[in-house]
Order: C-alpha cells, then structure tokens, then sequence
C-alpha cells in the first residue's frame, strides 16, 4: 500500500512539475516584455507613472492584423491610459477623447527591424509636467540585433 502511495505521490509531482514548467518559461513577469514578443513594432515601458498604480494591461485588435497595447494607470481621480501601436497603422481608438482629460501623441522611430510606434496618452488631473516626465521615462527592453 505504501508503495501505490509513493508511486502516485510521484507521478502527481511528475505531471504538476511537467505543467508549471512551460507556464514558468511562457513569461518573464514582465507584461511589457512579454507583449513585444510578436509585435512589428518597439513597445515602451513607463519607469515613471506619476504616483499611479496600474490597473490594467491589455491588448486589442488595430487595423488589419495589428495589435495595440493598452494599459492604464491611476490613484483616486487621476489616471493616464496608454495606448501603444504601429506608427504606420493608426488605431481609431487613439483619437477619443473623455471630458476633462489631455491626449499626447509621441511619435517614437523605427528601431532594427521594428517599425515606429505611436504613443497616445489620456490623462485626467496629471500636470504638464509629470506629463513630459512619463513621456522621458519611457524605456524599452527590444535591443536591436549588431552587425558584426
């Protein structure tokens, strides 16, 4: 009877470990990271988000095939969502507009084999100037491949 225990007991081990370990290797904890994989064009991670905690992180169907990033950050009564696309498939969502709130449009260049890329904020109660620091702390984990 033991045996049977043992011998069940290892192969549930066997078939948990044999699962966690590609969900383990699926993803590198980072969202941002993550989502360039596949994507045409250099997707752009905040390291300054004004105070705000994310809320959420998504993407969406833009164009024929494209995909856009959306994410959203916010604390109380103030929030930036943040939609990132290919700078050469302009997603419609990018041109609403809520009440109240300011939408920044920042072009980034193409990088390596990467297109550009469009940055579209709307914001509701941030400062111009917390505003210019979220769009200069913008940073990237793509490295584009040297020639060599």
């Amino acid at each position: 009877m033991t045996k049977k225990r043992n011998l069940v007991a290892l192969l549930v081990a066997g078939f948990l470990a044999a699962g966690i370990a590609p969900a383990l290797a699926m993803g590198s904890g980072n969202s941002y990271q993550d989502a360039q994989v596949g994507l045409n064009y250099v997707v752009y991670q905040p390291t300054f988000t004004a105070g705000l905690a994310l809320k959420n992180f998504g993407m969406h169907k833009c164009g024929v095939g494209d995909m856009a990033l959306n994410v959203s950050y916010a604390s109380g009564k103030k929030s930036i969502y943040l939609t990132e696309s290919s700078a050469s498939n302009i997603c419609p969502m990018n041109m609403m507009l809520i009440r109240g709130a300011t939408r920044t449009v920042v072009n980034r260049p193409a990088v390596g084999n990467l297109t550009a890329t469009q940055i579209v904020t709307v914001s509701v109660g941030i400062p111009r100037a917390q505003l210019n620091l979220f769009f200069s702390h913008l940073t990237t984990h793509f490295t584009a491949a040297t020639s060599k």
